[in-house]
């Protein structure tokens, strides 16, 4: 299985310390210094729909968002198009793109400490309906990659994935990485950890 769309989200250590009208301008300087992967294209704000994207960076490939889905704020990187690797090797440059994103965002005056995600869960999800249905036979064809992905970020190896959501849903899974490797570590990507 090689989807197109995948998004990995990483939730915020402190989900009310984040405001999200702060990563505005940031995100805006951030398309000009060509700071994130992809051809970012511009800003969007969302922040007032609730359990919704928050404030996105748009962009060809990638999307870069302060994500609330699921009523728990954090950074997810969605890719639509133009997949490379594996989808382990896909899903895991997703997760340092989003640890990356952290980083930036951690070292912007009024933000610091308030952008910082944890390294214990992902949300992993294939918007692909066609290819990737919201049910077990996906899990069980998509769980070896998702291992792959992040049993590296893992001090101890041991990850658990979890199937998340109904069948007219997008296939989601919630990954748990107990003993999870430093944010700095998972922001190196496949090149460093394979």
């Amino acid at each position: 299985m090689n989807p197109h769309r995948i998004s990995v989200k990483l939730y915020l250590d402190d989900p009310a310390a984040l405001d999200a009208e702060a990563v505005v301008p940031p995100f805006h300087r951030y398309i000009r210094e060509d700071a994130v992967g992809g051809i970012p294209i511009d800003v969007a704000r969302y922040a007032h729909v609730v359990n919704g994207p928050g404030v996105l960076i748009i962009g060809h490939q990638l999307d870069y968002a302060i994500d609330y889905a699921e009523g728990r704020a954090g950074i997810s990187v969605t890719r639509k198009r133009d997949p490379e690797g594996t989808l382990a090797e896909q899903v895991r440059d997703l997760a340092a793109e989003a640890a990356r994103l952290s980083l930036l965002l951690q070292g912007e005056d009024g933000i610091g400490d308030a952008a910082r995600v944890g390294t214990g869960e992902a949300l992993v999800t294939i918007l692909d309906r066609y290819e990737a249905p919201n049910d077990d036979e996906t899990l069980v064809r998509v769980e070896p990659a998702l291992r792959e992905a992040f049993e590296p970020l893992s001090e101890s190896g041991a990850v658990e994935v979890t199937r998340v959501g109904g069948a007219r849903e997008p296939f989601a899974a919630r990954v748990a990485i107990s003993t999870a490797r430093p944010l700095e570590r998972w922001a190196e990507g496949s090149a460093a950890l394979t």
